[in-house]
């Protein structure tokens, strides 16, 4: 297993020293440390550490803490403060960094284990969490529903780039808006405003499903929308919030649409060309009303308007090219 590496940064350089040994006992990899902030972030680019103990009174044109801001601004490295002394001001200042943790000085060498694999551990955690929420904020932007988020109150926490979309508006302006205020769910045909999805499935406790129902934008423009609401439930069993996902119903509808209007246009061809019923056995091609010949597929572009693409089915790629 590969030692943690850690740097320390220690304007003390006798302190530096001890604690920079005391690591190295513990079985950490401590190549090197740092006495001020501007070296502690170009070290911190030249080794790439698992860890970094600062002072949190560090001396010179940044301290500890503002090192630690510039430091998280680029890089992601857990960092536990070195402290003997501090200031209220500074302490409210570290917080703000969150750290992985503070550390006493003077301290023992054995307090420094439990600190740092506690440190250690948490960074790990974090990353993962981290990692899945870029991944699911990834699937999130790359599902054509839309999807909309709320707490327990019914106020919008989150409304995805296809939700903005469908309803007109943006995330910023939405952020801890009742939903009733910002959109209308309508039974479709006459206006009647139905329940809010989001507070009856937290208050039924279930999915709530709308197959068909009119969607009010912000610019006052309907559409008709399906989809579903599901409550969002902590380890606890408490209810604290809501996800509603949904679609343009009407979208969905158009390609059947288009389909059925080719077929139609073909047909209402069909019935226009009293010569179609004759059809060479040989050549497949077919007669239109002033008796000329056409292959089928120009035939049917010409009345329909519908393309085909060349190429062999399986039957015919096999016979022309038995060995491929």
């Amino acid at each position: 297993m590969v030692p943690a590496k850690i740097l320390v940064v220690e304007d003390e350089t006798i302190v530096a020293r001890d604690i920079q040994q005391s690591l190295t006992r513990l079985g950490y990899d401590v190549p090197t440390t740092a006495t001020s902030g501007e070296e502690a972030i170009r070290k911190t680019k030249e080794i790439d550490p698992d860890l970094i103990l600062v002072d949190i009174v560090l001396k010179g044109q940044m301290d500890g803490v503002e090192t630690v801001r510039q430091i998280n601004r680029q890089f992601d490295v857990p960092v536990i403060y070195l402290t003997s002394y501090a200031d209220d001001a500074t302490l409210e200042r570290a917080k703000t960094t969150s750290p992985a943790g503070y550390m006493l000085k003077p301290f023992h060498p054995n307090e420094l284990r439990p600190t740092i694999e506690l440190a250690l551990h948490r960074a790990q955690i974090d990353r993962h969490l981290k990692e899945s929420l870029r991944w699911l904020a990834t699937t999130v932007r790359c599902m054509s529903d839309a999807m909309i988020t709320t707490n327990r109150g019914g106020r919008l926490t989150y409304m995805s780039q296809a939700a903005q979309a469908l309803t007109g508006w943006l995330q910023q302006d939405t952020m801890g808006a009742e939903l009733t205020t910002m959109l209308s769910f309508e039974e479709d045909g006459p206006a009647q405003v139905i329940e809010n999805p989001a507070m009856q499935a937290m208050m039924e406790c279930r999915i709530v499903r709308f197959d068909r129902v009119t969607l009010r934008a912000k610019d006052g423009t309907t559409r008709p929308v399906a989809g579903s609401t599901a409550p969002v439930i902590d380890d606890a069993g408490v209810v604290i919030g809501s996800v509603i996902v949904f679609h343009d119903a009407q979208a969905l509808e158009q390609p059947d649409r288009g389909l059925e209007s080719i077929r139609s246009e073909l047909r209402q061809a069909v019935a226009r060309a009293p010569g179609v019923s004759n059809l060479c056995a040989w050549c497949k091609r077919v007669p239109d009303v002033s008796g000329e010949w056409y292959d089928l597929d120009t035939f049917i572009t010409e009345h329909s308007g519908l393309q085909f693409n060349g190429g062999l089915c399986p039957a015919c790629l096999q016979k022309c090219f038995p060995h491929s």
